[in-house]
């Protein structure tokens, strides 16, 4: 089988508890294409936990650079 790695999935609770935010709150990104991919396994969502860490950090804001 070589060396697959299966990534650590995370259930929507616990990947809304991770983001401080509600589970409504993911279902509407995922409805609108928007938050981080997800996998759909047997009929449920799973958020593989390396790209809800990804999205997280992507949206670290510098306070100190003004755009606009």
């Amino acid at each position: 089988m070589g060396d697959c790695k299966i990534p650590e999935l995370l259930t929507t609770r616990e990947a809304a508890a991770a983001r401080r935010t509600t589970i409504g709150h993911l279902a509407n990104e995922r409805s609108r294409g928007l938050g981080p991919p997800v996998a759909r396994i047997g009929g449920r969502v799973f958020y593989p936990a390396s790209e809800l860490r990804d999205f997280i950090l992507s949206r670290i804001v510098d306070p100190t650079r003004r755009t606009g």
